[in-house]
């Protein structure tokens, strides 16, 4: 496979966490020396995760539990940008927030006016991944979408997997039943949306060409970087690798990413062989 091509000129790497990063709380085989090799040729990198409940210092201190320390600032969670997602789309409103404390202290932050699960109808809902979701909130968001409101959701992710391979509920399986009793669909801001793609770009000042997503879901991961220019490298998590024509798990409904291999230790070996190109 031409490797060399399809990872040319390359001045950042954005990974994924779950089921890329890390699988539960243990690290990927490999990324700590990935992520040595991409400093000494110059690459920079930073994480894009759909997580919608810790915020990046949280992530940060997670990461570092598992033994690797990297910078908050590196770190671009949509729980952190949801509330200028917001602000961007429709100026500083009313929001009903679905899920975590830290996604509920980025929308105030953002100066948006909070307002509680169960008070008046805001001017957005926005729904992340709630696990003290129930009955009750499903009737009054059904309710408050009704009467105008907006639905927002931080990711459309079903789930994600667990240290085992376990599925671990997310927010897209709460959308599901919202969207179920209103008949709507909603907005999202995550992957596979370009809007946290763009958000990471503009940290590093880089060209969608000079940029490379690797990620677990083709759904999300592999999607979103297609749909905002980035070169893509899938993570399959299997034994296979190599282009996904060859892949029996490849399904035709999936979009393409550039290069598909078996694990993050495999992307490590490829980097350290001078295969991904700086461009700087």
């Amino acid at each position: 496979m031409d490797y060399e091509e399809r990872l040319s000129n390359i001045k950042v790497c954005f990974f994924d966490l779950d089921g890329c990063v890390y699988h539960g709380s243990r690290l990927s085989p490999g990324v700590i020396p990935l992520l040595a090799e991409l400093r000494q040729r110059a690459i920079r990198f930073a994480f894009l995760t759909n997580n919608s409940r810790l915020r990046a210092p949280d992530i940060g201190a997670r990461l570092a539990a598992m033994g690797l320390n990297v910078a908050a600032r590196s770190i671009v969670s949509v729980t952190d940008i949801a509330g200028a997602y917001i602000r961007d789309k429709f100026g500083r409103v009313t929001v009903k927030t679905i899920g975590s404390d830290g996604l509920a202290r980025s929308i105030e932050e953002a100066g948006h006016t909070a307002v509680a699960w169960d008070g008046p109808s805001p001017d957005v809902v926005i729904v992340g991944r709630d696990t003290e979701f129930h009955y009750g909130k499903l009737q009054q968001i059904a309710a408050d979408i009704g009467r105008g409101a907006r639905l927002i959701a931080a990711n459309p992710d079903r789930y994600h997997p667990g240290a085992s391979g376990e599925r671990i509920p997310e927010t897209g399986a709460l959308l599901a039943a919202i969207e179920a009793i209103t008949g709507g669909t909603a907005e999202c801001i995550g992957k596979p949306e370009p809007y946290i793609f763009e958000h990471g770009m503009k940290l590093f000042g880089a060209a969608p060409e000079h940029c490379v997503m690797v990620g677990d879901n083709p759904d999300t991961d592999i999607a979103g970087s297609i749909r905002a220019g980035l070169k893509s490298v899938w993570i399959t998590n299997e034994t296979a690798d190599g282009h996904p024509d060859s892949m029996p798990e490849w399904s035709p409904d999936w979009p393409r990413p550039d290069i598909a291999l078996s694990s993050i230790e495999q992307f490590y070996r490829l980097v350290a062989s001078g295969v991904l190109q700086s461009a700087n």
